[in-house]
């Protein structure tokens, strides 16, 4: 076994870890927290940082920066207590076991996913020659990397 693949397992086990112990409902709730407060803050920055810069007379460039941080951590933050909150139903309603395990198979499909899009870029990517022989030496990269050629190639006729 090598570096790479002890690497690897670490990584594995950490996700699987932090899924348990936070639970798939928590764990969705960050996602989709992060997704949607990307999306919100892409989306209503400009208005917001206005509406600051008119109340405040701040600078404009102070005020979108404002405006995009507000929008995306609050919106995360709602839905971080929105995770809590559900794990604490789930788990007062005794389906907590249910939460955690339902939580280990997420992290470790986070870091499956993870792992496939670093090492595909790595053994890919303009890296050096000395990177590529310890991904070859590994026993546990080389289906991350194949995984990762199948994911990426319906988007090689992409420019």
């Amino acid at each position: 076994m090598s570096g790479v693949d002890i690497a690897i397992l670490v990584i594995l086990g950490a996700f699987v870890l932090k899924g348990m112990l936070r639970g798939l409902l928590r764990e969705l709730c960050s996602l989709l927290g992060l997704t949607v407060g990307g999306f919100l803050a892409f989306t209503f920055h400009g208005p917001l940082a206005q509406s600051l810069a008119d109340a405040f007379n701040l600078p404009a460039r102070l005020c979108v920066i404002a405006a995009f941080l507000l929008l995306f951590l609050t919106t995360v933050l709602f839905f971080s207590l929105l995770g809590y909150l559900l794990s604490r139903f789930v788990k007062m309603i005794f389906l907590g076991g249910i939460n955690r395990m339902a939580g280990c198979f997420f992290g470790l499909v986070q870091g499956v996913l993870l792992l496939t899009v670093v090492l595909t870029a790595v053994s890919l990517g303009p890296f050096p020659e000395t990177v590529r022989p310890y991904l070859e030496e590994s026993e546990l990269a080389p289906p991350f990397v194949r995984l990762g050629s199948t994911m990426f190639s319906g988007s090689a006729g992409l420019r």
